[in-house]
Order: structure tokens, then C-alpha cells, then sequence
């Protein structure tokens, strides 16, 4: 980006103080410790920390100007923009740098599991023959799109964007920031019941994607999961679908799937044609993702064995069943978040190593899943208990309704540890031999990337 200040006052319609209008913004940042010469800081007043008490600090490493609520003293020669609200005004501002890339089209990508990992598998299909720019880790939400968007640059031709949500409205909100013309939808699942209340309402928040969206108007749709079917009967108007999936329904559909620890293969079939895949990603449940992708491409017009070659090359985002080898045993790291459907295929991935290995799950709590909250862990354990896990650490609120869930699907309680937080499981990282498969998932709240750090720095006494 390379927006002068006099523009930014402009379109967020604030009161500056006295400085250089003249200048340049190059970023925009929200943490006072990304701030780099040429930066725009926007100042929040949060719940643990204020960033207007990072202003003189902001303006000695070099930020240009600031969006702020309130009267501030001066801070160097860094011009402060007072505005009612920052958030809005850096919507605001996200929606007009987004008009002024009018050669750059969006794709987004929203749904309950799996947006993080389809939006680096497209963006290595379209890569093989766009310019494209990608979502940065999870930088979803109504703060972390419009970041992205003062990232993008003129010679981009696609922006594939990740676009989560909590609540009704909310991404209808990304999409009139960002401005899709393609959407794709993982699945409906069970994330953020406790705010939405059901799947149907989770549905129809989800495929607020679908709404205005600019030309193609098109929606790739995963045609396995029937919720997604259903909202294609009831109709989307003026907007092309294309359904993937295992189905034989699909428009485009994977057969003769082997999947292993190292990734999986199968057959894309589409239009009476047939190429073979490999995917270097753990899980069953990615070969869908892939297929996703692959649609994409095929509409962008990606050659077939362009799209193979950019789904070949993507290894996934950091903290989402990515494998290591430490000390003897695999680790397989999903520590930034759970809900109930990719709790289930995180264990279904653990249940594809040899029997011959020992199989250790660390599960966290599943976060705002409302009432349904126990059961859904005790669901959890049942689940745990098919995998002929050998050790099931359950960690925090709910830990108890695992191991129930656990011991009336036929686990021995000899085989369940409960602890309260992964603070206080970090003891039973000790137990912990060579030769182990370590699975640790839960919710970003529960913290269990605390353990996934120990177990990386060789913390047990027995490997």
C-alpha cells in the first residue's frame, strides 16, 4: 500500500493533528511491535491492553500517523487521527484501498473446519499460473481481513481470503470489505453453537459468503455435506455452483483414495476425465479440501496437471496436524483449534499409524459449543476410545465428560488421565517413550500448544 495521509483523512473522516500530510503510509499494523518506518498504528482500547498507551513508543520506531478515539499529546512528528470509533475507520479505510485494486479478483473461503488448510491449497493451485496473494495464518475476522487487504499489491491477479465467523452478519461484513467473485464452503459443522444456536442458523451465516457476490458469482460447494445441498434447493440466485466430493453426484469427485501417514492419493474424475493426486497432507478429510482446490482451478482455467503439481506442493499451516519427529516419537501438532468434527478426524488421522505404536491423544476443551458442551466431549471420548488409543489425557473444563464418554465406549480408566488445564498436564508429558504417536488438539482457549512446546524441547525424562 502507498496511501498518503491527507487520503486516510479523507476516508475516515477523522481529526488530525498537526504533521506532514503529505506522506506515505506503507502498513498498517495493530501491534505496537510490528510497527517499522512508514507505518499507520490503529490504537484499541481492549480488555487487557490500551493501544493508545503505545503511542510515543509507535512514533520513535518510526509510524508515520495513528488512528485514535480520544485527545492525545503529541507524539513526535507522527500525525494521530482522532476518530469516534477505530475499528469502523479501519474498516473504513480496508474498504477503499479494496476499491482501488480493481484489477484483482477474490476468492473467499469460509467454513466450520478446514478454511485454513483449503486456502493454502488454493492458493498453490492458482499460483501455478496467477499472481497470488494469500490470507497470512488466521487472519480472518472482521480485523484481520482488512489488515490483509493493505497487504495486497497491484501485480496480484487473485487474493484468496479466509473468512471465519461467530455470529450472524459477520461475514457478509468481510464480503462487503474484500468483494468475492468465487466462494468456497468446507462444511457446516458444530463451531460456534453456543453463539448461533444450530446448524441451520450456522448454515445460513455461513453462506452469507453467497450473497452479492461480484462477477463470476460463482460458489464451489462441498455437494457430501447435506446442509450445503439443502441451501442449493432452496436456492441462491444468480449464483453458478459447482459441488466436489466423494459422491458420485459431485461435479468433480475423488475415487480409489489411499491415505497413509504421509499424505494421501486418488483419482480426480470431472467431465469424463481422470487425473491421479498426491497430496502431502495428513488426513482423509483433506482429500475433500483438495478437491475444493481443484475445482477452483479448474474454473480459473489451471491445466489439470498444473493444479496436481500446486496441490503437491503445500504442506499445510503451522499448528494444524503437522507431524514432527522428536526424540524417537511423532508428535502430531493441532493445537490451535477443536470443534467437534475436526476433533474427529484428528483422531481418525492418529488412528492411521501401525498398531504396533502406542497411540497418546492430548485433547482440550472444544470452545463455544453452549449447552451442547458436555455431550459433545463425551462424544469426544467415544471417539478417543475407537482409536485403541493406549494413553487419553483429557485437559480442562470438560476433561471429566471425555474420559466418561472414553470409558463407556470401552476404555480402561487405567488409560485416562484427567487434568484441569495444560498447565498441569505438562506432568504427563513425562510418560511419554520412543516409538509414541502423540496427538495434541484443542481449542485455542485451552492452550495446548503449551504442551506441544514442551514435547518439542525434549521435555521428558523418559525419550
Amino acid at each position: 500500500m502507498n496511501i498518503s495521509i491527507k487520503q486516510i483523512i479523507k476516508v475516515v473522516g477523522g481529526k488530525p493533528s498537526a504533521g506532514d500530510f503529505s506522506q506515505k503510509v506503507t502498513s498498517v499494523v495493530i501491534d505496537s511491535r510490528k510497527v517499522m518506518p512508514g507505518s499507520m498504528f490503529v490504537a484499541f482500547a481492549g480488555e487487557h491492553t490500551d493501544g493508545h498507551n503505545y503511542l510515543a513508543e509507535c512514533a520513535r520506531k518510526g509510524a508515520i500517523a495513528a488512528l485514535v478515539e480520544r485527545d492525545v499529546p503529541p507524539c513526535g512528528e507522527m500525525v494521530t487521527i482522532q476518530v469516534d470509533n477505530t475499528f469502523a475507520a479501519l474498516q473504513r479505510l480496508a474498504t477503499w484501498q479494496r476499491l482501488q485494486l480493481k484489477d484483482i479478483q477474490v476468492l473467499g473461503v469460509t467454513g466450520s473446519s478446514g478454511k485454513t488448510t483449503t486456502k493454502e491449497l488454493v492458493a498453490g493451485v492458482l499460483s501455478q499460473k496467477y499472481s497470488v496473494f494469500k490470507s497470512r495464518g488466521n487472519h480472518n475476522n472482521a480485523i484481520g481481513l482488512p489488515l490483509m487487504i493493505f497487504e495486497m499489491q497491484e501485480h496480484h491477479q487473485w487474493a484468496v481470503l479466509e473468512m471465519g465467523m461467530s455470529a450472524r452478519g459477520e461475514i457478509k461484513e468481510l464480503c462487503a470489505i474484500s468483494r468475492p467473485g468465487l466462494g468456497i464452503i468446507t462444511n457446516i459443522g458444530e463451531a460456534h453453537m453456543e453463539h448461533l444456536g444450530s446448524q441451520q442458523a450456522i448454515m445460513e451465516a455461513k453462506f452469507e459468503l453467497a450473497q452479492d457476490l461480484e462477477p463470476p458469482c460463482l460458489m464451489i460447494l462441498n455437494g457430501d455435506d447435506p446442509w450445503q445441498r439443502r441451501k442449493v434447493k432452496e436456492g441462491l440466485p444468480g449464483v453458478k455452483v459447482i459441488f466436489y466430493g466423494l459422491d458420485p453426484e459431485n461435479n468433480i469427485r475423488a475415487v480409489n483414495i489411499q491415505t497413509g501417514v504421509e499424505g494421501s492419493s486418488f483419482d480426480v474424475q470431472w467431465s469424463g476425465k481422470s487425473i491421479r493426486v498426491e497430496l502431502g497432507l495428513l488426513g482423509a478429510h483433506n482429500v475433500s479440501n483438495a478437491l475444493a482446490a481443484f475445482a477452483a482451478g479448474l474454473v480459473l482455467d489451471v491445466e489439470p496437471r498444473a493444479i496436481v503439481m500446486g496441490l503437491a506442493s503445500v504442506r499445510g499451516e503451522g499448528r494444524r496436524l503437522q507431524p514432527f519427529e522428536i526424540n524417537g516419537l511423532t508428535l502430531i501438532d493441532d493445537s490451535y483449534n477443536a470443534n467437534p468434527d475436526s476433533m474427529g478426524k484428528a483422531l481418525a488421522v492418529l488412528g492411521t499409524y501401525p498398531p504396533r505404536r502406542r497411540k497418546v491423544a492430548f485433547l482440550g476443551d472444544m470452545l463455544e459449543l453452549g449447552p451442547s458442551s458436555p455431550e459433545k466431549h463425551r462424544q469426544v471420548g467415544r471417539v478417543a476410545a475407537g482409536q485403541q488409543l493406549g494413553l487419553l489425557v483429557a485437559v480442562g473444563q470438560y476433561a471429566e465428560d471425555v474420559r466418561q464418554g472414553a470409558i463407556q465406549a470401552g476404555m480402561g480408566d487405567r488409560l485416562i488421565i484427567t487434568w484441569p488445564d495444560s498447565k498441569e498436564a505438562l506432568s504427563s508429558v513425562d510418560s511419554l517413550l520412543p516409538g509414541d504417536v502423540v496427538l495434541v488438539k484443542g481449542s485455542l482457549g485451552a492452550e495446548m500448544d503449551r504442551i506441544v512446546q514442551v514435547i518439542k524441547a525434549g521435555g521428558t525424562e523418559k525419550c
